[in-house]
C-alpha cells in the first residue's frame, strides 16, 4: 500500500471514530438533559411532597388540639350529666314528697270539706228548729203542746219514776216544792242630800 492509501485509510478510521464520538457526546448529553429534567421533576415532586407534609403535620396538629378540645368538653359534659342525674333524682324525690303531702292535704281537705257540709246541714236543721221553737214559743198553745211533747218524751227516754215536781208546780191538790222561808230585808236608807245635793220636796 501506498502512502496515500494509508492516510485515506487513517482518515477514514479518524473520521469514523470522530463521528462515532459525536453520536457518543449526543447521546449522552440527551441522556444527560434527560436526567436533568427528571431530577429537576424529582426536586419539585419532593419539594411538593415537603409542603404537602407541612400541612398534613398542620392538619394533624389541628385535629390533636382539637380531639383535646373534644376530650375536654366530653370530661364536662360527663361532669354535667351526672350533675344533671343527681338533679333529676333530687327533683323525682322531692316531686315524690310533694305528691305525698299533696295527698295528705287533700284526704285534710276532703274531711275537712265533709264536717263543712255536716257543719252547714247542722246549722240549718238548728237554724229551723230554732225558728220552729220561736214559732211554737211565741204562742201559748204551741207552748203548752211543746210541753206536753217534752214531758211525754223525758217519761219515754227513762221509763222510771222521776223523783220531784216532774215540772208540776201543784198536784193532786198539793205543792210539789219545798216550803221556803223569805225574809225581806229592806236596804239601807240613804238620803237624797248626800248623793245629788239638797234634798228636793214634792210639790
Amino acid at each position: 500500500m501506498n502512502k496515500d492509501g494509508i492516510k485515506n485509510l487513517a482518515l477514514i478510521l479518524l473520521l469514523g471514530v470522530a463521528v462515532f464520538s459525536m453520536v457518543r457526546y449526543v447521546s449522552e448529553l440527551k441522556a444527560r438533559f434527560r436526567l436533568q429534567d427528571s431530577l429537576t421533576q424529582v426536586q419539585g415532586e419532593a419539594v411538593a411532597l415537603t409542603q404537602e407534609k407541612q400541612n398534613l403535620l398542620q392538619e394533624l396538629g389541628k385535629e390533636q388540639e382539637l380531639n383535646e378540645q373534644l376530650a375536654a368538653k366530653n370530661v364536662n359534659l360527663k361532669v354535667y350529666l351526672k350533675a344533671s342525674k343527681d338533679r333529676m333524682t333530687r327533683l323525682f324525690r322531692d316531686n315524690s314528697k310533694t305528691q305525698n303531702e299533696l295527698e295528705e292535704i287533700n284526704a285534710k281537705f276532703a274531711v275537712l270539706k265533709a264536717e263543712n257540709r255536716a257543719l252547714i246541714v247542722s246549722h240549718k236543721r238548728s237554724y229551723i228548729e230554732n225558728e220552729q221553737f220561736k214559732l211554737k214559743l211565741s204562742s201559748v198553745i204551741e207552748l203548752k203542746k211543746a210541753i206536753r211533747e217534752l214531758r211525754a218524751k223525758k217519761s219515754q227516754a227513762s221509763g222510771l219514776e222521776i223523783e220531784g215536781n216532774r215540772g208540776f208546780l201543784i198536784r193532786n191538790g198539793r205543792s210539789t216544792l219545798e216550803k221556803i222561808k223569805i225574809e225581806v230585808i229592806p236596804a239601807p236608807y240613804k238620803s237624797l242630800r248626800d248623793s245629788t245635793g239638797p234634798a228636793k220636796t214634792k210639790e
